[in-house]
């Protein structure tokens, strides 16, 4: 069996720039849906009385 080199082409700048920018758009959209996700859970905890297991009322004896 033969081994065969694959080729590799470089960018040119202006694939590189698009390329950038749809990184840097892709990473916006994935941050503001993440805080989507966290701001819908907290607000779904919130309705059920639910809070990460704080609490500030003292525990029962």
């Amino acid at each position: 069996m033969s081994r065969i080199k694959p080729l590799m082409l470089m960018l040119t700048e202006e694939e590189k720039y698009d390329l950038r920018r749809d990184m840097a758009e892709s990473s916006a959209w994935a941050r503001a849906e993440l805080k989507r996700r966290r701001e819908e859970k907290a607000k779904q905890n919130a309705e059920h009385g639910i809070n990460n297991g704080t609490t500030t009322e003292p525990s029962p004896k």
